[in-house]
């Protein structure tokens, strides 16, 4: 079997109410010379046209007419033959790539993904809900996942003073914090996405006035540059759960990460670090070190797929984040995996179990995303 083509193709989402744009998916599609077809995902924020680029433009010139089921070959080529390694455009493609070759591996051989990585350690894949509705609370948003049968619920830092400040922003994020616990009762569990916009000393009051709230993990809570933050929090605040990694590429990205006992938590996300193979090796890297992974997902259907194969079958698997883009997110699914009561199962189905609407694909273009800018009183960047 040979690889004929391999192509993506990018799908605009609004956001909630179907205003502005919240993500443009980018589905990878890989065609073989005995008519598989395998899809994954290669979803960023921002840079989608250069994924485009490097997928159509570069990856597939190297791996056309080369054997599919090879894929720790192929991965190995994507990482190593050109000059330039890492950075999320050619990790993303690669990523991409690399699920729609194990979906191949899959349909050829008549087993489900996970199968392939060794079998089911769990009989379910547990998600957590978003406040990505678009209502007008984030208590609202706690109580409608809720009742959708969702025992997990993550949060944001709430709205963005203006102008930056982070001691400012800490007080919002904790009154988020106790709305949210309020609305969601004692045994939901939560977390809260800081997306790395706070101080070491904003960072240490936020994470101690999450203590009475009760947190699964505190994400990203400092700047992302370098693991030295998370270091002193984790080491200040024995008791919480610290988490990162959704912007790291490849083992070779987390290793300081471990080594330096800086996460409870990692986030690789099967979108940008290297596909389903990478995120295993991550995994078993992470599992060394008694660190448990939290997949970041908040993109489209078949990145859903491809990381709740890989979750099934991790050993050191917590939780996974479910992005609820609706009607989207179903409207674009011909087939899909099961969710139900805030969990996926996965059943026998070869491969990773989506086909996509590639009419509803092509009747969402492209839409260029708008940037998170933050600037303090003096119209400075903040280091964030």
């Amino acid at each position: 079997m040979k690889i004929t083509s391999i192509t993506a193709h990018l799908m605009g989402i609004p956001g909630p109410g179907g205003h502005s744009p919240a993500r443009n998916w980018v589905f990878v599609r890989v065609e073989t010379d005995e008519g598989l077809v395998g899809l994954g995902e290669a979803t960023t924020e921002y840079h989608e046209l250069a994924v485009m680029a490097m997928v159509e433009g570069h990856l597939a010139e190297l791996l056309i007419g080369q054997d599919p089921t090879r894929i720790n070959h192929i991965w190995q080529q994507m990482q190593r033959f050109f000059w330039w390694r890492n950075g999320v455009v050619v990790a993303s493609a690669a990523s991409g790539i690399d699920q729609a070759l194990w979906d191949i591996l899959g349909k050829a051989t008549g087993q489900p993904v996970y199968r392939l990585l060794g079998g089911a350690v769990r009989d379910r894949v547990r998600l957590y809900a978003r406040g990505d509705l678009g209502l007008p609370t984030q208590g609202e948003e706690m109580q409608t996942a809720l009742e959708e049968g969702f025992d997990a619920f993550k949060f944001g830092p709430g709205r963005y003073v203006e102008p930056y400040d982070d001691e400012q922003q800490v007080d919002v994020a904790l009154a988020v914090a106790r709305e949210v616990r309020e609305a969601g009762g004692p045994d939901i569990d939560l977390m809260i996405d800081c997306g790395g916009i706070f101080s070491l000393q904003a960072a240490h009051r936020l994470t101690d006035g999450l203590r009475e709230v009760g947190m699964l993990f505190v994400e990203e809570p400092v700047n992302m540059d370098t693991p030295r933050g998370l270091v002193s929090l984790r080491r200040a605040f024995p008791d919480m759960r610290i988490a990162a990694g959704e912007r790291n590429m490849t083992r070779w990205g987390f290793r300081e990460w471990f080594e330096q006992e800086a996460v409870d938590v990692v986030q690789p996300d099967i979108s940008h670090a290297g596909g389903i193979s990478e995120l295993m090796r991550i995994a078993a890297c992470a599992e060394v070190y008694n660190v448990t992974v939290a997949p970041h997902n908040p993109y489209g259907p078949v990145a859903l797929a491809a990381a709740a194969h890989a979750a099934i079958a991790m050993p050191n698997f917590l939780i996974l984040e479910h992005c609820r883009h609706r009607p989207w997110l179903d409207d674009v699914q011909v087939t899909g995996p099961s969710i139900a009561n805030g969990s996926i199962t996965l059943d026998d189905t070869p491969g990773l179990g989506v086909e996509l609407d590639w009419d509803c694909v092509r009747a969402h273009p492209y839409q260029a995303l708008k940037l998170r800018t933050f600037h303090d009183r003096d119209n400075a960047l903040p280091l964030i």
